[in-house]
């Protein structure tokens, strides 16, 4: 009997050691972790950030900026905050090759004005003030160096806000006549702003990460429709919805 009694408790502790080791570690926002003994926390933590861009969509415009952003996280999956955006923009190589090739503003045989369309896609954003929102849902590592491990989070992003644009047309000119143009129309104005964007941070340590990530801008854009080439500020306006996408890498860090 005793020997039975010695053999039924060694069986119910081994099944006890193993039902704790197979148990599953849950993270701070009460959902199983991707990866266990997860090393990297973001709960009531503040992240600083600073990404740098460039435009991949816009060929007659050239962007280059960067994207500072202040964020909070609540818990282990996500974030929210505001970003403050500025932009370096000019008028693309090809962009100058369209001002090169236009045709004459008047028909040289009978003065008569020719009329001409402006060319969608060339609104240069200079700078956005935005709230956003991160979900970051997968935690991860890899092991691109053998022993080493390089952990990493994938993240969505939307936000809103306002941005500051400049609009300098690619074949209407500022000056009323029939010779070629010395300037073109330009305009300034500031127009709502919505994002959408997904990224990767890996982490090099419990502080630092280093970012990469995509983001489309959304604002109501316009374009000027059957002008009369030889006075500026004619014909018609179409409008429809302007979207740039960024291309970004940048660094953050916790505290």
């Amino acid at each position: 009997m005793r020997s039975r009694l010695t053999s039924i408790a060694f069986a119910l502790l081994v099944a006890a050691s193993s039902a704790h080791a197979a148990e599953v570690v849950y993270g701070p926002d009460g959902a199983p972790t991707v990866v266990q003994r997860k090393l990297h926390t973001m709960s009531s933590r503040w992240e600083a950030g600073l990404t740098l861009g460039t435009a991949l969509n816009a060929s007659l415009v050239d962007h280059y900026g960067g994207l500072l952003s202040v964020t909070y996280h609540p818990n282990e999956w996500a974030d929210f905050g505001v970003e403050l955006g500025a932009n370096y923009t000019r008028v693309s190589a090809l962009g100058q090759e369209v001002r090169s090739q236009l045709p004459p503003r008047a028909n040289p045989r009978t003065g008569t004005a020719n009329s001409g369309d402006d060319v969608r896609g060339a609104d240069q954003m200079k700078g956005a003030l935005l709230a956003m929102g991160r979900v970051a849902p997968i935690y991860g590592k890899i092991n691109p160096f053998g022993e080493a491990s390089v952990h990493f989070q994938a993240y969505a992003l939307a936000g809103a806000g306002v941005g500051m644009f400049r609009h300098d047309s690619m074949d209407l000119c500022a000056a009323p006549g029939t010779a070629a143009c010395d300037s073109f129309a330009s305009e300034s104005y500031t127009r709502p702003v919505g994002e959408l964007g997904a990224g990767m941070r890996f982490y090099l340590s419990r502080t630092i990460s280093l970012r990469t990530e995509l983001r489309a801008f959304f604002h109501p854009a316009t374009v000027v429709r059957g002008a009369d080439l030889t006075q500026p500020g004619t014909g018609s306006t179409e409008r429809y919805l302007g979207v740039l996408t960024v291309l970004g890498v940048g660094a953050s860090a916790l505290f």
